[in-house]
């Protein structure tokens, strides 16, 4: 669009927005953080204690990191550039960013770094909360926001997550120049989402129950029924009670703010939201002046620092990278800038190829003897280049072709590679890196790098199942129905042959394998006849897995698992177990944890600190049961606990030597 056409705002103007999105950010979020986590409702009043020091908060610290690479990359800013910063600057780790890091060391890069292994923090709130910077460089652009956050977005989510956060960042940054109502302001920004997406749907049905009720209390209860969630960092329940909150705060930003905590769940997040898209639209100024604030400082707890921590300086650095991108911007120019207010990226490296590694059905995980796909698809960064793509393999892969000869143009061209991994391997790592050199004229003049992680192997010994009444066999002639007598009414006994016809059990007491896989006890001539007894190699692709996924028996049973864990030195770790049934694990021979209740999986349903591993092979075997329709279990090594960065440096002994 030309500039004559463009909607126009001076500097001092928008930086004033850009100040009350920051003041926003930090005072709400700070009212929001000591009860991030409180599921249930609370009744709080607003009172100046609560931002008497100001907390901070991975909403605001991430963001920081984002602008950290704007002043450095400009407009030429990858996700690539955002990952890097976020694996090297944020020192913690819950949910999803810890998903996101183990998949970056493991060479696994968006997008599939927010999918893969990401089963329960998928949908999680940690990508929408980052939209502000994107409103920002983006003012009056809400095609540009929306579509600077999905770089940022999938790092460590995918799907919904992502959408919400092209939602925000759209709605903040219209709200730049936005001079009619909230809920039009709602409404218009989902232009930028896709129609059948379950986000859209909750946006409208939260804009729909406010029209209706028009009481928060009531809205509240239809998002947690139609929209709950049992994670209180989950999207949807949290993006419902921000969209509930907008719409019903009366733009007053304090009011919003105190609706939105006493909903509990994320509150350091929805807390901070509403706050940013008030304080954009009502600006800085205007929000000193009404609530008295005094100058607003905020505290990182990411690896970076900043000229100053006044909320006011962090608005100024933001606004100056915003001019980086008014070519970009079809909506809005800035005028009046003062000249000082211009700044040069510092570093924007000069690529030779754009480059972007695919998986064979978006999965970069690989087990023995198997065979993987993977295209690499090459750009030109600018002028047209040929040279060559060398692959260097981990050992105990092959790579056909290892040398592909590549002519980079304007038009992205695919190079196919067929990846083996030898089934003789001793030990199948979870981290594979693959290296690849781009050669033009006999000069290195890129490098990029991608993995596979490898599968776990374990071996399934079961399934183990009993008759809900244990009747010996009959014999010849013999009726089986004397053994299940006992019952005092006709009710009783029509319920007892029911089960029976139509029911089995686990039997979790009987001890079908423990002296075979943890003692000396070999199998019997009949024992050996029975494949529940010998078992059968299973790789595991990710760190949940269900028993419907291991066989296709369907009842209530008994399995075990036995997996060689390998470590490459004696460790010290922690490891968070999942489960929805009854679990017992024992390593190398000692019992290490058990739970003899049925749970709503997570992969955080048991803890377990400090544990030792010792270098080279570790036993561990794993009871589970299947009582009801279904068995999820997963076993994740951690470095300190919750919250911290998962362990990739893992094997599994090779189980079919």
């Amino acid at each position: 669009m030309k500039m004559e056409n463009k909607t126009k705002m001076t500097w001092d103007t928008f930086l004033d927005k850009v100040y009350g999105c920051w003041i926003g950010k930090c005072v709400s979020g700070t009212i929001g953080a000591p009860y991030e986590g409180y599921k249930g409702l609370m009744s709080i009043k607003y009172d100046p204690i609560l931002i008497k020091d100001m907390l901070p908060n991975d909403d605001l610290d991430l963001q920081i990191l984002w602008l950290e690479v704007l002043e450095k990359k400009g407009t030429a800013f990858t996700t690539e550039d955002l990952a890097d910063i976020f694996a090297e600057k944020c020192p913690y780790s819950p949910g999803e960013y810890a998903i996101f890091k183990k998949n970056y060391a493991l060479g696994i890069m968006p997008p599939l770094s927010g999918k893969y292994n990401n089963n329960y923090y998928l949908q999680g709130m940690g990508c929408p909360i980052r939209s502000e910077i994107w409103a920002c460089i983006a003012p009056g652009d809400p095609q540009l926001a929306a579509d600077c956050s999905e770089k940022d977005g999938i790092m460590d989510h995918w799907g919904e997550s992502v959408f919400a956060e092209r939602h925000m960042a759209a709605m903040e940054a219209m709200a730049f120049t936005w001079e009619g109502d909230m809920k039009t302001l709602v409404l218009d920004s989902l232009a930028y989402i896709p129609d059948d997406c379950r986000y859209q749907k909750l946006v409208r049905d939260t804009v729909k129950w406010c029209d209706e009720y028009k009481d928060w209390r009531t809205v509240y209860g239809m998002i947690m029924r139609c929209y709950g969630h049992s994670d209180c960092t989950n999207m949807f329940q949290n993006m419902g009670i921000t969209i509930m909150s907008l719409l019903l705060g009366n733009n007053d930003m304090l009011d919003t703010t105190m609706m939105a905590l006493n909903c509990g769940f994320d509150t350091d997040c929805t807390c901070a939201t509403v706050g940013s898209v008030i304080g954009i639209l009502a600006g800085g100024k205007a929000l000193m002046d009404q609530y008295k604030f005094e100058e607003q400082s905020y505290k990182l707890s990411v690896n970076t620092t900043r000229r100053s921590d006044k909320v006011y300086d962090l608005a100024e650095d933001t606004a100056k990278a915003a001019l980086l991108f008014t070519e970009l911007n079809q909506n809005l120019v800035i005028t009046d800038v003062p000249e000082e207010m211009y700044i040069t990226p510092s570093d924007v490296t000069v690529k030779t190829i754009n480059a972007q590694v695919i998986y064979e059905n978006d999965y970069p995980v690989i087990s023995l003897d198997e065979t993987k796909k993977v295209i690499i698809k090459i750009s030109a960064f600018d002028a047209p280049v040929s040279g060559k793509l060398i692959v260097t393999a981990p050992d105990g892969f092959t790579v056909d072709p290892a040398v592909c000869e590549f002519d980079a143009t304007n038009e992205e061209k695919e190079y196919i590679f067929t990846v083996h991994l030898d089934k003789n391997v001793d030990v199948l790592w979870e981290k594979n890196i693959f290296n690849v050199a781009v050669v033009v004229s006999d000069q290195e003049v890129q490098k990029l790098r991608f993995g596979l992680a490898g599968a776990q192997l374990w071996t399934v010994y079961g399934p183990f199942w009993e008759n809900v009444t244990e009747v010996a066999a009959p014999g010849a002639g013999e009726s089986y129905y004397a053994g299940l007598g006992g019952a005092k009414t006709a009710e009783e006994s029509l319920t007892k042959l029911r089960q029976f016809h139509i029911n089995m059990k686990a039997k979790w007491e009987q001890d079908y394998m423990e002296d075979i896989l943890l003692g000396d006890k070999t199998l019997d001539d009949e024992q050996k006849r029975d494949p529940a007894y010998v078992g059968f190699p299973v790789s595991i692709y990710e760190d949940k897995f269900s028993l419907e996924d291991i066989f296709a028996f369907n009842a209530p049973c008994v399995t075990y698992m036995v997996r060689d864990v390998y470590a490459p030195e004696d460790m010290t770790l922690c490891i968070q177990v999942g489960h929805s049934d009854k679990i017992r694990i024992w390593i190398n021979g000692q019992l290490f944890t058990e739970s003899e209740t049925t749970e709503n999986w997570t992969p955080e349903n048991i803890h377990k600190l400090d544990v030792p591993l010792k270098k080279g092979a570790n036993h561990f075997v794993v009871k589970l049961a299947r009582t009801n329709g279904k068995s999820d279990t997963s076993i994740i090594f951690t470095e300190k606990g919750a919250c911290t960065t998962m362990i990739n440096c893992l094997g599994s002994t090779n189980n079919l030597k």
